[in-house]
């Protein structure tokens, strides 16, 4: 059983005024889009972590078959989302697919790659395209545990570099991995 953790919970402060998840991408919004392909992916279980203009994702996605859950702590950075998705996830799940919600271009096929990488063992998988790290990162469950004692604000980097020997590259063919949405100049150059 897999869990994707979708962080939806941010400010995107170098977007400017914009919330970067509502803007349009093919006929739907980021967020849509992102979670569209998530549903067509063999992920057990899609949890969505809100936070600002919770109300307004939330109404975007409401018949769309996920799990939300409010993180009150978003100020303080991407790790406290993924840990208030962890805390809500499937007790049984054999690990955690961090899935950022604005990487648009990632196709259900990006995600079961992933997927089908998964070995049932202690292990974190990271999708790596020309020799550049990307998203999504798997954690086994066993990892849980220390991902919620986390500290670093900023997502579980730390978690990765103090557990190298567990660590398994997943090369991919294509750059979506890498293809993530942080201003308005990144919105405009990929979607042209």
């Amino acid at each position: 059983m897999t869990t994707a953790i979708v962080p939806a919970a941010g400010t995107s402060s170098r977007m400017g005024k914009q919330n970067k998840l509502l803007l349009p991408f093919r006929k739907k919004t980021i967020i849509e889009t992102v979670i569209h392909q998530l549903e067509q992916s063999r992920v057990d279980e899609i949890i969505v972590v809100l936070g600002y203009e919770a109300d307004k994702i939330q109404q975007l996605l409401a018949n769309v078959n996920v799990r939300f859950t409010t993180n009150d702590d978003y100020l303080s950075g991407m790790t406290s989302s993924i840990q208030a998705g962890i805390r809500v996830g499937n007790k049984h799940t054999d690990g955690y697919l961090i899935c950022l919600s604005d990487m648009p271009f990632l196709t259900s096929a990006d995600y079961d790659q992933m997927i089908d990488a998964v070995s049932g063992v202690k292990e974190i998988l990271v999708p790596y395209y020309a020799n550049r790290k990307g998203n999504p990162v798997f954690f086994s469950s066993h990892f849980g545990q220390e991902i919620l004692n986390h500290q670093e604000p900023e997502g579980c980097r730390g978690v990765v570099q103090d557990n190298r020997q567990f660590i398994r590259k997943i090369p991919f063919d294509n750059k979506h991995i890498l293809m993530d949405i942080d201003t308005i100049v990144d919105f405009r150059n990929l979607r042209g």
